[in-house]
């Protein structure tokens, strides 16, 4: 009597919180219930519990809800929706719009003894989607539950309904006790169990603001330990020195540097802008010696692997003037020769060039270097030039260098015989 399919799954898409990692939280859904709430609060929907209990109305409801759930669930035999639906063992809350309309709802049973219920069906209608209702809903029913003492809310969700859940606090593992509801449910095949426990001292009826309320609180925690709202002026007498101090380099003196108002008071330290130097350059470093891993790993890297031997090519270094292989770009990598993007991708790109301006158009040589070039362009464009002097250049005012372009760099040389 479990789930084989659920509300689908809500295609606009919604701003969420975040986590510190990137990981979906779910928080930002709890807008969507405040919106609802509000018309709840103003009496235009309200949420009912109701069941085979031979009252015309409720009849008419379960009926109403059943088409619901029929339209959204199409692969569901529609005899055994009906057959749960109008259980008396089993119930419904539904959702009814203006005192009249029934929008939504969840079938469900509940095992008192197991202190578990178990969701059969979830849907709302097709217009009224992606509007907060399914997640109203879902708090609403972990309101009534948590009344009922109910712990665990049990379900079997199809592929279009595992997102949903997820985003209601429902998770693929299963903590309850396997003996408390093992043999109190049927299991499917094709369906993922997912479970959700109700905790007993949260207030799902006001989710909305209760998460509101932490946000801000932990907001003016952060305001009060950080100086983030405290505007700093530079006087123009300090932006001149420190622009004049630029090397040839383009480096600025860091003591001029850390007198610009502010810098001091967010801890900024020598030691600290020296370990970030460090950092990044170890940043830059890593990312390319990946491009040179994945040059080698290439199946068209071959040719480039090592330079040329002047035994086997005789006249190949007065033709190359500025020879270049891939064991010697990372050897002047290892050696810190790479300062900035710049120059490590002109020698990337000299691999290719020296290729064409050497060989015919038609060697397995060009098509080599045409393939390769191919597959390491996309990799050359993200590379990231965030060495200290281009972060100087950035923060200080300067001009950053002016970026390399990958497509036909190369493939202007012209093949010499």
């Amino acid at each position: 009597m479990s789930i084989e399919g659920a509300e689908q799954p809500e295609k606009q898409k919604d701003t969420q919180f975040v986590g510190i990692n990137g990981e979906i939280t779910g928080l930002g859904f709890s807008a969507r219930d405040a919106g609802v709430r509000t018309e709840e609060q103003q009496g235009i929907v309200e949420f009912r519990i109701i069941r085979n209990d031979k009252d015309p109305n409720h009849m008419k409801m379960l009926i109403d809800l059943k088409n619901i759930i029929a339209r959204q669930l199409p692969k569901m035999p529609k005899e055994y929706i009906v057959k749960l639906i109008f259980d008396r063992k089993h119930e419904a809350m539904v959702i009814v719009k203006n005192d009249s309309k029934i929008i939504g709802g969840i079938c469900f049973r509940t095992f008192e003894s197991q202190k578990f219920a178990e969701i059969a069906f979830l849907a709302v209608t097709a217009n009224e989607q992606v509007k907060g209702y399914g997640t109203r809903l879902m708090n609403k029913y972990k309101e009534e539950m948590q009344r009922r003492d109910i712990e665990y809310l049990l379900t079997y969700a199809d592929n279009y309904a595992i997102g949903y859940f997820k985003k209601q606090g429902f998770s693929k593992s299963i903590k309850m006790p396997s003996d408390r509801w093992k043999g109190f449910i049927k299991e499917y095949d094709g369906g993922t169990f997912m479970e959700c426990y109700i905790h007993p001292k949260i207030d799902y009826n006001n989710i909305s603001n209760m998460i509101k309320a932490q946000k801000e609180r932990v907001i003016n925690i952060v305001k009060n330990l950080c100086i983030n709202h405290i505007t700093y002026t530079v006087p123009d007498e300090l932006m001149q020195r420190i622009k004049n101090s630029q090397n040839e380099e383009g480096m600025h003196d860091l003591d001029l540097v850390l007198q610009i108002p502010g810098l001091k008071q967010a801890g900024w330290t020598h030691d600290e802008y020296y370990e970030l130097k460090k950092s990044k350059e170890r940043s830059f470093n890593l990312q390319c010696q990946n491009i040179i891993d994945m040059l080698r790993r290439h199946k068209s890297a071959w040719p480039f692997l090592e330079a040329v031997s002047k035994d086997d090519v005789p006249d190949y270094y007065e033709v190359i003037k500025d020879p270049i292989d891939i064991k010697t770009i990372e050897k002047q990598l290892q050696a810190n020769y790479y300062l900035e993007k710049e120059t490590f991708v002109k020698d990337v790109l000299r691999l290719f060039a020296n290729a064409r301006l050497y060989n015919l158009p038609e060697t397995i040589y060009v098509k080599a270097s045409n393939e390769l070039e191919e597959f390491i362009a996309p990799y050359l464009a993200a590379l990231k030039d965030d060495q200290s002097r281009q972060l100087e250049r950035t923060h200080v005012g300067g001009k950053t260098s002016e970026k390399t372009s990958f497509k036909g760099s190369a493939g202007k040389q012209k093949a010499k015989k």
